[in-house]
């Protein structure tokens, strides 16, 4: 089940002004859901994943190749893993400044992606995906109330305030947290899922 993210719109608009978006967050989060659901339905666009071991498409070791044979638009699912291809992209929007080109997606926010940014400097614009929001938690899909309030004060206190129609209680909505499988999970796996995303994500954080 697809919970629709409140960043959508925002993705959707800055993708048509700027020839790169950068989504990072961490893992988890939703990122490769919320593209496959958005953007990544536009047959024209292409998507590729990478990986830690395999170079996929030889991208690392070919990345001027790689590109020839993938168009723009094009989603470079974790780009950590091939960042090889990141002066290989600023050389081509220098070329060619028309927006909706490139979407990267990074699961660390350090490192590799610092470099990006580096590299990519008024060519890219980056978004920060977090876990749900109470209102996606709640499937709320007009927005948050804040939202509402910024984009019309006088409609949003006509229509007053309405309380979140969460699918669990507050308790149990806490101790699920907000990574987004965990609201589908059966409730005595929660804790297993937790260590589990701990040790396959926190503590490689620390090793490295």
């Amino acid at each position: 089940m697809y919970i629709p993210r409140t960043l959508t719109s925002k993705l959707k608009r800055l993708f048509s002004v700027f020839p790169v978006v950068v989504i990072t967050g961490a893992r988890q989060v939703g990122k490769s859901t919320l593209l496959a659901h958005t953007l990544g339905k536009n047959k024209n666009t292409d998507t590729v994943v990478f990986d830690p071991v395999l170079d996929v498409g030889n991208a690392r070791q070919d990345p001027e190749l790689f590109l020839n044979n993938r168009r723009p638009p094009l989603i470079l699912d974790e780009i950590q893993y091939a960042p090889e291809l990141v002066p290989v992209i600023k050389r081509r929007i220098d070329q060619d400044r028309s927006p909706g080109q490139y979407i990267l997606t990074g699961s660390q926010q350090w490192g590799v992606l610092r470099s990006v940014a580096e590299s990519l400097a008024g060519r890219a614009v980056f978004l920060d995906l977090e876990a749900f929001s109470l209102a996606e938690a709640a499937n709320m899909s007009d927005g948050t109330w804040l939202q509402n309030w910024l984009a019309d004060p006088v409609r949003f206190f006509h229509k007053g305030v309405q309380r979140l129609k969460l699918k669990h209680t507050l308790y149990e909505q806490l101790w699920r947290g907000f990574l987004p499988e965990a609201q589908f999970l059966p409730l005595d796996t929660i804790p297993d899922f937790h260590t589990a995303y701990q040790r396959t994500y926190i503590d490689v954080m620390f090793d490295c």
